[in-house]
């Protein structure tokens, strides 16, 4: 799809959060203890109504921002090759 775009060291620092999407895939990033936890799973549902499908921590620093960018690139390209479901299937799978 396009390219992931993660906030800049000092957003995570400040402890924020943060959530986004690229395509059916959706992430979330959590600062804490000097890493960056990432969480993804295939939308069209949030965080909170979604199973997580997988987690990855990563060193919170800039060359562990690009290892993170680089792993939801993979993870980007997993999700949104799969075949599209249904809303019915959608909402099967919705928690």
């Amino acid at each position: 799809m396009g390219e992931i775009f993660l906030p800049v060291l000092s957003h995570f620092q400040n402890e924020n959060t943060w959530i986004a999407s690229d395509g059916r895939l959706r992430f979330k990033v959590t600062p804490g203890d000097g890493l960056l936890t990432a969480e993804i799973w295939e939308g069209p549902w949030s965080y909170d109504l979604s199973t997580i499908e997988e987690q990855q921590t990563f060193p919170m620093e800039d060359d562990g921002i690009e290892v993170l960018r680089a792993w939801l690139r993979e993870k980007e390209g997993e999700v949104n090759a799969r075949p599209k479901r249904t809303m019915e299937e959608d909402w099967a799978r919705r928690r």
